[in-house]
């Protein structure tokens, strides 16, 4: 099995490096969802929803039903259309042009991303289940060994025991389950027993490959806020700005509607999504590039006109 971390963290780069026309739309879908968050955000129902979470000692009565009817519920659904919007709408259509299935980026509401959305809800189903007996099981092996730890001088090391093991377990959960989207969208099915399968002896390579993926990321993202914000030092030292105006330019502190959506806020929004872009294409490309070195049905490679005219001279 040829399987290689480095090679799989690499393949979003290569794919970004090849076809970066794809990428840009990709990017415009996310700056587009990123715009209905931050609308949604100004909406009533986004500030009465925060107001419903903060309140204590709840009075339940008809009117409070009523109340959470007509706006909390409608400012739940749409929260959760945008969640799952970039999810299912815009993941699915990196698949489909990353396997071939499409020679550039399509979007829609189709069985793809009916797909995707029953296997996110699947993924979160079976994370549920699984964390809920892990965690009990966890927290009495602490409970039993904490008296032990606290005598031999190791409880700091036992604290940090419990986060790092629900984070492996969390991890495992989802790798072995990652190759059910390329599953979905190649084979035309929900299989998430075919990815178990398929990842089973390869967690750790395929857990440092997308570690490798997000590291790459990281790097990239550092460097473009270096960057930007050597660009924003420049300008204001030309300009003879203030030091703190280029960050009330970006992030100002109004809560007015022109103060979202001005010319800086726009900026570090697009930068957001260009950002958003390259994280979904290295991780999207690192899944991909394992489940064709994975999958146990690899087609075979169509020999070219000159490899059978070789053949048929060697014959």
């Amino acid at each position: 099995m040829s399987f290689s971390p480095v090679q799989a963290s690499l393949e979003g780069f290569r794919f970004i490096r090849d076809r970066p026309r794809p990428v840009t739309v990709w990017m415009g879908a996310l700056l587009v969802l990123n715009l209905a968050a931050a609308l949604f955000n100004l909406s009533p129902w986004r500030q009465r929803l925060d107001e419903f979470q903060k309140a204590h000692d709840i009075q339940w009565s008809w009117d409070l039903l009523r109340d959470m009817a007509l706006q909390l519920l409608p400012a739940a659904t749409i929260a959760l259309f945008l969640t799952f919007a970039s999810l299912c709408i815009v993941a699915p259509s990196i698949f489909r042009v990353m396997l071939g299935k499409t020679r550039g980026p399509e979007f829609r509401i189709g069985v793809d991303e009916g797909r995707m959305f029953w296997l996110f809800l699947a993924m979160l189903l079976v994370i549920t289940v699984l964390a809920i007996p892990s965690g009990i099981v966890l927290g009495l092996t602490l409970i039993v060994a904490r008296p032990v730890a606290e005598a031999v001088g190791l409880s700091s090391f036992l604290s940090l025991a419990g986060p790092l093991v629900s984070f492996l377990l969390l991890s495992w959960i989802v790798i072995r389950l990652s190759l059910s989207a390329p599953i979905a969208i190649d084979q035309k099915r929900l299989d998430m027993l075919a990815s178990w399968k398929m990842t089973r002896g390869v967690f750790w390579r395929l857990f440092g490959g997308l570690v490798l993926a997000l590291v790459w990321t990281l790097l990239v993202a550092l460097g473009s806020v270096l960057t930007f914000s050597l660009i924003a030092v420049v300008t204001t030292f030309i300009l003879g700005m203030p030091p703190g105006e280029i960050t009330r330019f970006l992030f100002p502190t109004d809560q007015g509607l022109l103060n979202h959506f001005g010319v800086g806020p726009m900026l570090w929004r697009i930068f957001e999504s260009a950002l958003l872009a390259i994280l979904f294409c290295v991780v999207c490309g690192a899944v991909v590039y394992a489940y064709r070195e994975l999958s146990p049905h690899r087609e075979a490679a169509i020999p070219s006109d000159d490899d059978l005219t070789e053949h048929e001279a060697a014959i």
